[in-house]
């Protein structure tokens, strides 16, 4: 797994959303439903306490990211620590799930970061990150996440294309906040609606039948060249969460992956128990149906076939071949129904004379 995961590792991959410089797993652009797959598991791996009962496998790349937690922070508590190694360890903290240390770290990070430092949109997008966990602090999350936008300059060395995505999935994950803030204060599950952070998914579905890898041309006009890559990026930074996955695959299922798409579907009806929303579950069901007909066309019944004009094979007659074979079994079978039928006469010529 280590070997497959390290050849995701490129110059053409996408930030992860959380800023750790130097950090092992990265994310390729136009990554496919096996790799997304697979970085995934390792993203929710990473954010398995220590002392739980089930840890991951040892190919896991989290003992990779604890070996480098324990860097930084040794150096942290050393106080040799950099304002760049506290961003880097409280970006550590949030790969292994531990926002609080990560706030703690950061705002600590942003007190002695200097003004003029090409640092502050790692911080900030950091920052954000970390009280995104608390829908208390949404507010705050939401406010640095706009302070992360302003202070996200285009590199000199970096080609523009690649920063004007990373900087779109920002204004997304701005996005993204605001619409948890707008849930929260509405009191509503986010569990049973799709995000509409890249389009007005339930409006298509009311208007249009849904359909296994196709959707209505006047709704991809409206969808972002990169969504699949935004929605990639972004579940990069919520591994867990389960809204964002559905949004991936209705995705994949609008640009024509309907096979992913009921992986994930059904990976969320069934393991991770969404079967109450009637929306997805029908949806998995029409995909799981789909994909069920593609197997049986992509797999038909093998039948016989005789060549024409080929004469059958010839069988060497036997005793029991043919008509000998019917007369010979007549004869055993009369033989032994007169020799039942003879047992009871002398029975019933026993019994007489008694």
């Amino acid at each position: 797994m280590l070997v497959g995961l390290a050849s995701f590792s490129c110059k053409a991959s996408l930030l992860a959303g959380i800023y750790l410089p130097g950090e092992p797993l990265a994310i390729p652009k136009n990554a496919s439903f096996a790799q997304v797959r697979l970085i995934l598991s390792e993203l929710r791996a990473l954010g398995i306490p220590t002392d739980a009962t089930q840890q991951p496998a040892e190919a896991s790349l989290r003992p990779i990211y604890l070996q480098l937690n324990k860097e930084l922070e040794s150096k942290l508590n050393a106080g040799s620590a950099t304002s760049e190694d506290k961003i880097r360890l409280g970006g550590c903290f949030l790969r292994l799930n531990q926002p609080t240390k990560a706030i703690a770290c950061l705002e600590s990070a942003r007190k002695e970061l200097d003004a003029n430092s090409a640092l502050h949109h790692q911080l900030y997008f950091n920052l954000a990150m970390a009280y995104s966990s608390d829908d208390l602090l949404l507010e705050r999350a939401i406010d640095y996440q706009k302070q992360g936008l302003l202070s996200f300059q285009k590199p000199p060395d970096s080609p523009f294309p690649i920063w004007q995505f990373n900087r779109r999935s920002e204004l997304f994950f701005l996005k993204f906040l605001q619409e948890k803030q707008l849930n929260r204060d509405r009191k509503s599950s986010s569990q049973n609606t799709i995000t509409n952070i890249f389009g007005d998914f339930e409006s298509e579905w009311k208007k249009n039948k849904y359909t296994p890898g196709a959707a209505s041309p006047i709704f991809l006009d409206s969808q972002n060249p990169d969504a699949l890559d935004l929605a990639i990026k972004l579940l990069s930074c919520f591994p867990q969460d389960n809204n964002l996955f559905w949004l991936y695959g209705e995705i994949l299922n609008a640009t024509g992956d309907a096979g992913p798409a009921a992986k994930v579907l059904d990976e969320l009806v069934n393991a991770r128990q969404m079967s109450s929303n009637p929306v997805l579950f029908e949806h998995s069901r029409i995909l799981r149906r789909h994909a069920s007909e593609n197997n049986e066309q992509a797999n038909p019944k093998q039948e016989a076939i005789t060549l024409e004009g080929e004469p059958p094979s010839l069988i060497r007659p036997t005793l029991f071949s043919g008509d000998l074979k019917y007369l010979l079994v007549g004869f055993i079978s009369g033989i032994v129904v007169g020799y039942i039928g003879l047992l009871q006469l002398k029975q019933w010529f026993a019994y007489k004379k008694n």
